[in-house]
């Protein structure tokens, strides 16, 4: 499930692979509103236009319009401020749209009729609706167009609706030019219209032919909707209501209330649809936004908290490597002083044999400690990788067993094979980084098991995989200290509770390396009864 972050347009979007059928879902739901809306429409008018008036009432009228303004300027906010991240800037231009209706609804529904004594004519009303929704429509258009509109055509979309909004301002309520703009009603208000019924009765050409702008405008944004819903870059609720908007300009269009009108209409119903979708919209958005917020919070505490982790384990570290080389350096300085005495004269026979050989142990081990560290760095490396071949099993136990057997401690070494094992079995592996783990895990065991005691080679077929697993007498490791052990730096702790006195790079490594290939490191343990690691490598022919 891979997420695609890709440029259209300046519509920055993100899309998850997998999510086509719930879009195509959403649009073909999308598409039965818009064809359920459009019938209810035609059937309306086929009975002369009695279907679209609902109710005749100043006190619901007042409040659709207060509860519209309200829930487009919430949408408005919330689009500006919290989708523009994931869906682009041009998210604004909806935003202003939104802002335009929620403006209008406001003043010319709900503030107008409050200040004014008497309402507007009829005729002006329409002229508000008609210039505040063709602003709208114009910035929905912008918004939602499928590719980047050119800069000539985004000026003419914001200039003219600009013009028809100062236009209006100077001639309806400067020049007081009713008397001379053109009518598109033959009516004074409302109330009269419903007594004509059939919207063809009383508007006139005029409306007809002005109302095709913002109609025309809401139908390119429909399409445009459709378009970047159908790619996954648009959200469903966004969706719907861009078709509850066209909807209610569609009723408007074949019955129009406008501002300040006592009569509530399926245009009145469908704009107060239009704007619940919307409310919901950013209410789902805003739980979508905290969530993401609260989860950023999360991963950020998390990783302050592994941040701690990771300074106390380099603090423990840098004491356990300060710790591993005075061992061996003191060692070295004292064997020193031996050979020099020997070579005074002073001291018995074999002392600089004993000295030399004994020095060569103390460098093997600190050899083995730069090695662990260099390969610690190696395996956090973005480019380690594994290089599996075919390899013969039998030379990777045998390798195993001899290495086992130059452990200190006198363990003996078992080996427990499966007899369903070939002779010539062969699996896929690294030799040298495979190897590498079953060394590590060998130390371990000798390291933690009481001298003496026996530590196991184990081989078993399971279907095509080999599982090879090592097997200690040790003390076991307690439950909450199994993840502990396969960390980097991280050391287990003895019966007492106490960590061990080792660097803890063995394991970490161990488990990088099996990650590496696809695999994993497991752990079989029960304190005081030992412990169990394994590995599966897959057979090859």
């Amino acid at each position: 499930m891979g997420i695609l972050r890709e440029e259209h347009g300046g519509l920055y979007v993100t899309e998850k692979s997998g999510r086509g059928d719930g879009v195509n879902r959403q649009a073909l739901a999308a598409a039965g509103l818009c064809v359920v809306i459009t019938a209810w429409a035609l059937l309306n008018l086929f009975v002369e236009g009695m279907g679209f008036p609902v109710i005749d009432s100043e006190k619901v009228r007042g409040g659709e319009e207060a509860a519209s303004a309200l829930a487009r300027l919430f949408g408005a906010l919330v689009l500006g401020l919290f989708l523009t991240e994931d869906t682009g800037h041009r998210i604004r231009w909806v935003a202003g749209g939104l802002v335009v209706l929620g403006t209008a609804h406001l003043v010319f529904g709900y503030l107008e009729p409050l200040i004014q004594d008497d309402p507007p004519e009829l005729n002006e009303a329409l002229y508000e609706g008609f210039v505040a929704t063709t602003f709208a429509c114009a910035l929905f258009a912008l918004g939602l167009f499928p590719v980047t509109p050119p800069r000539l055509l985004v000026r003419a979309m914001t200039i003219l609706p600009a013009a028809l909004v100062g236009g209006y301002l100077v001639v309806f309520e400067l020049l007081d030019g009713e008397a001379w703009m053109p009518p598109l009603a033959r009516v004074d208000s409302p109330q009269r219209a419903l007594e004509l019924s059939s919207s063809f009765a009383w508007l006139t050409p005029w409306h007809w032919v002005l109302w095709t702008l913002p109609l025309g405008l809401a139908l390119v944004a429909l399409l445009g909707a459709f378009w970047q819903s159908s790619r996954g870059r648009l959200r469903g609720w966004l969706l719907f209501a861009m078709v509850l908007m066209a909807g209610s300009l569609l009723h408007e269009y074949l019955w129009p209330s406008s501002y300040g009108s006592n009569v509530v209409t399926t245009a009145d119903l469908l704009s107060l649809s239009f704007a619940g979708v919307v409310a919901l919209g950013g209410i789902l958005e805003l739980r979508r936004v905290a969530a993401q917020r609260a989860s950023l919070l999360a991963n950020e505490r998390e990783r302050v908290r592994r941040l701690g982790e990771l300074a106390t384990l380099r603090a423990d570290f840098s004491a356990m490597v300060a710790h591993e080389l005075d061992g061996p350096i003191a060692a070295i300085r004292r064997l020193n002083e031996m050979m020099l005495a020997e070579g005074m004269g002073y001291g018995g026979a074999g002392v600089l044999e004993y000295a030399t050989s004994t020095i060569d142990k103390e460098i093997e081990a600190l050899n083995a400690l730069v090695e662990d560290v260099r390969d610690a760095a190696t395996v956090e490396r973005d480019d380690f990788a594994v290089e599996p071949r075919p390899l013969a099993l039998a030379r990777l136990l045998t390798e195993a067993g001899a290495y086992a057997n130059t452990l200190p401690g006198d363990h003996a070494v078992e080996r427990r094979f499966d007899e369903g094992l070939k002779p010539d079995e062969r699996v896929l592996a690294d030799p040298e980084r495979v190897g590498q783990v079953l060394r590590n895990l060998l130390s371990n065991a000798a390291k933690y098991s009481p001298p003496g005691s026996p530590i196991e080679i184990r081989a078993n077929r399971e279907n095509r995989w080999v599982r090879i697993e090592i097997s200690d007498s040790g003390p076991g490791i307690q439950p909450a200290e199994v993840a502990r052990v396969f960390e980097e730096f991280g050391r287990g702790r003895n019966p007492k509770g106490r960590k061990m006195p080792v660097v803890g790079l063995g394991l970490y490594l161990s488990r990088q390396i099996m990650q590496a290939r696809g695999s994993e490191l497991t752990l079989e343990t029960t304190p005081g009864e030992g412990s169990v690691f394994g590995l599966a490598l897959e057979v090859t022919p």
